[in-house]
């Protein structure tokens, strides 16, 4: 009798493990992708952004990095003496897609990333260099197109925050920071599921 319980007792553990859920039980990986990036200031004096990123498509979401850097912020030019003003950044990519089996359909994601505004000016025969590490949030949503199989266009508007900028220069976050509107041109495979 003792035996019999221990084996249904057994029984009834294997059956409470098998019920639960987890947070990434049902997550399976279903490709992935290399994207062309392109960003716009939308309303504000923000320079073209451009640079690239790529993930993994895990279920309806994705996961990957990113990078982008612009250059000459004209507005922030100071008498013509600063000669290179440039922004760049990278970091970590995630974000989703709503039914993207539909012709067209939703498409999110937030850039988290790390990365410096470079400074060079020539004062008085004196040349100045400086990096000013920055931390950038940019969220965004849009729509995508799903042109074939394997590529998909996608137009967002986003905001870009930037954090840490060095006011000493003349300059601050504000300056960097502003609403974009992004193309997206995602090359990949990107699942054969509908979710």
């Amino acid at each position: 009798m003792k035996n019999w319980l221990i084996i249904l007792a057994c029984l009834a553990a294997t059956a409470v493990t098998a019920q639960q859920e987890t947070l990434f039980g049902r997550a399976r990986v279903v490709g992935g992708f290399g994207a062309p990036i392109i960003e716009m200031g939308l309303g504000n004096k923000l320079n073209t952004a451009v640079g690239g990123g790529g993930g993994v498509v895990i279920n309806g979401f994705f996961l990957g990095g990113y990078g982008v850097g612009s250059v000459d912020f004209e507005q922030l030019f100071d008498q013509g003496e600063v000669e290179v003003l440039d922004i760049g950044h990278g970091g970590f990519w995630l974000g989703g897609t709503f039914k993207s089996h539909s012709l067209l359909h939703i498409f999110s994601s937030a850039k988290i990333g790390w990365g410096a505004v470079n400074v060079q000016l020539d004062d008085n025969n004196v040349t100045y260099r400086d990096l000013d590490k920055i931390f950038v949030l940019t969220p965004e949503i849009g729509l995508e197109l799903n042109v074939t199989r394997w590529f998909r266009v996608a137009g967002t508007a986003g905001y870009r925050w930037v954090d840490g900028v060095n006011e000493n220069h003349g300059y601050k976050n504000e300056d960097f920071s502003g609403g974009i509107a992004t193309l997206t041109f995602r090359f990949g495979w990107f699942g054969s599921r509908r979710w």
